[in-house]
Formats: C-alpha cells, sequence, structure tokens
C-alpha cells in the first residue's frame, strides 16, 4: 500500500493539473461529474509521467526503495504517521481528489496512515514476485485504483504506456 499512496498521490497531483471535467458513471451514480479526472490520452500520459516519477533510478523498474523514499517525503512531522494535511501537501491534487485517494486508505478516518498498516501492497503489484514493478504492473495496478476510486471504466493503449524503444 506504500506503494499505492505514492502513486495515489501522483494521481492526485496530475489530476489537478488536468483542466478538463470528465462525466464518469457507476451502477449507483451515473453522470457523476468529477473535475480534473483525465480520460484517454491525457491517462496515458498520467501513467507514463508517474511511473517515471516514482522510478527515481531510471532502470525501468519500480524497486521498494523508490517508492519508501516518496512516503518519507511526505511525512514531514516526522512522526511515523501520514496524516491527511501531510498527505494533501505532497499530492498537490486538488483537495476533493486528495481526501478521497486518503480516505481510501483511511476508512476508519485515524487520520494515520503508518508504513506498516500499508506494507504489503508493493507485494501485490509485483505479480511476477521479482522485487520490481514493471510498467505493465504499474500499469494494471494503477487502472484498478482509479476504478475502485472512481466508479470508471478505464482501458490504456498499450503502445502508448510502454512504447516499443
Amino acid at each position: 500500500m506504500r506503494l499505492l499512496l505514492a502513486i495515489a498521490a501522483l494521481v492526485s497531483s496530475s489530476l489537478a493539473a488536468q483542466t478538463t471535467t470528465t462525466t464518469v458513471s457507476s451502477a449507483t451514480d451515473s453522470g457523476l461529474h468529477i473535475p480534473g479526472l483525465p480520460s484517454g490520452g491525457d491517462l496515458n500520459r498520467i501513467v507514463r509521467e508517474s511511473f517515471k516519477n516514482v522510478d527515481s533510478d531510471h532502470d525501468g523498474f519500480i524497486e521498494r526503495y523508490e517508492f519508501d523514499t516518496l512516503v518519507i517525503v511526505a511525512d514531514t512531522d516526522n512522526d511515523g504517521c501520514m496524516s491527511l494535511e501531510e498527505y494533501k501537501g505532497f499530492s498537490a491534487g486538488t483537495p476533493e481528489i486528495a481526501t478521497r485517494i486518503y480516505h481510501h486508505f483511511d476508512p476508519t478516518n485515524t487520520d494515520c496512515i503508518t508504513v506498516d498498516k500499508v506494507a504489503g501492497q508493493f507485494d501485490l503489484m509485483d505479480t511476477d514476485t521479482d522485487r520490481k514493478v514493471s510498467p505493465r504492473e504499474f500499469e494494471a495496478y494503477y487502472l484498478n485504483l482509479l476504478q475502485e476510486l472512481f466508479a470508471i471504466d478505464v482501458t490504456l493503449n498499450p503502445a502508448v504506456v510502454n512504447p516499443v524503444g
């Protein structure tokens, strides 16, 4: 989940940078408007940029240490607990989107997301268990996050996400 929080922060930041409004629908709420929610080519670009931002050594994979660095940076008071306010400051997303993402990871509203609380998510993302996350694993996890948080059906163009060469 630590990696997911970093991704969520990047998603939130990327969503805030968008200037469009996308209409999404779910079984319970059709026509929900979410300002800044990307679609199509914007979503492909956001996935690529988010992967590059997490892959700090630019080797084409995300290792656990790369994500851990992002989580440590977000915990600005170094109390071992990422609060909603720290998350909002780190994500730079719109308050609405950042809050929705944060509460997804803190469903009991403790206002505290710890490393221990989120430790297993990197392993969930690393589906081939090679201790690193490939662009395809990242894409699958990213899309699941968007689908879960915003009740949308999203797909990406694989040639755009994982360009050859």
